[in-house]
């Protein structure tokens, strides 16, 4: 919508513009045209001369503000073209020119003797930091008689290089699984450079039109200029910063390797009765915990109502023994 303002009235100034010139063209024309006699005075010349020069001024001034808010709209690119590789999607050997950017991401699950799950997570760790890796996340949780150990790692590594970092796991690891997945993002990474050079371009345009000193503008024109300038370098900004998260993601893979204690399975003969008599065993002891819990959690509570009833116990019985004693008077007196 703005440039259509700004085309429109780059074309209003434009018309005022011609038919100034176009004034400007007749009084020539009929200078030129009127018969020279010497009945002409000086002062009829002078008039027309000062006539002239004052439709030349009006003429240079609706040019020169018409030609900031032209030159503007001009400024601004044309959209870029998509490239010939991608519109031809159908010719194999366009397809196979065009660089994909993809995004891999790699989730494995490893296994090892809880002994060796610390010093692995360590190997791994040191070998990501020996190659093309970067480490962006790791947490180790050591083996205690109450929890198992476990460890992960998150990085990014280069293609070329993820080999190498899956030896360092050595033979005592076994991987349980891993899933790769990949997404593409080249249709991204395209329109977010064409973004950046459209909007670089634009930028250059705006600040050669600034620089400019022999036209002669407004203040209200400049400062247009500027406003527009910081808002398409506020724009580059932004589509320069997608373009680095971009590159993270295509340029090293993901991987997260999650550690895992190797499961201990005990062999033997099966019982019936063994595993009834243990059934049984652990049902006991499990109840007996659970009483002496319950005691424990209610012990506290019978102190306190030992405490608030004894002075009630003791009112009542000095109540009975005063009762007795007027009822053995009443007997004597009788």
């Amino acid at each position: 919508m703005i440039s259509s303002v700004r085309a429109g009235v780059s074309a209003r100034w434009q018309s005022l513009a011609r038919a100034g010139f176009g004034v400007l063209v007749a009084g020539a024309l009929l200078a030129a045209c009127s018969p020279q006699d010497g009945n002409d005075s000086p002062a009829a010349v002078e008039v027309d001369a000062r006539g002239a020069e004052q439709v030349a001024q009006m003429t240079q001034k609706m040019a020169a503000g018409g030609d900031v808010r032209r030159r503007m709209a001009e400024a601004v690119p044309a959209p870029a073209p998509a490239p010939a590789s991608l519109t031809a999607t159908s010719s194999p050997t366009s397809a196979d020119e065009v660089q994909r950017f993809l995004a891999v991401r790699h989730h494995l699950q490893i296994e090892a003797p809880a002994a060796d799950l610390a010093g692995l997570w360590g190997a791994v760790k040191a070998r990501c930091e020996q190659l093309d890796c970067q480490v962006e996340a790791s947490a180790l949780q050591r083996e205690t008689s109450h929890s198992a150990g476990s460890a992960y790692l998150t990085m990014r590594v280069n293609p070329r290089d993820f080999a190498m970092l899956t030896d360092a796991l050595g033979s005592t690891a076994k991987v349980l699984q891993h899933q790769t997945s990949s997404e593409d993002k080249t249709g991204e990474v395209i329109d977010v450079e064409a973004r950046i050079k459209n909007r670089t371009e634009y930028r250059d345009s705006l600040r050669e039109l600034l620089r400019e000193r022999d036209v002669k503008r407004k203040l209200s024109d400049l400062m247009e200029i500027r406003d527009t300038l910081s808002q398409v370098q506020a724009e580059i900004d932004a589509a320069q910063t997608q373009r680095k998260l971009l590159e993270k993601e295509t340029v090293k893979q993901f991987v997260q390797m999650q550690f895992q204690p190797q499961r201990v399975v005990l062999s033997g003969t099966y019982s019936p009765w063994l595993q009834t008599w243990t059934g049984a065993w652990n049902a006991l002891t499990g109840s007996a915990q659970t009483m002496v819990i319950g005691v424990a959690a209610l012990l506290p509570w019978l102190v306190v109502l030992g405490v608030l009833l004894l002075p009630v116990w003791l009112l009542l019985r000095t109540w009975r023994a005063r009762r007795r004693a007027r009822v053995s008077a009443a007997a004597v007196a009788a």
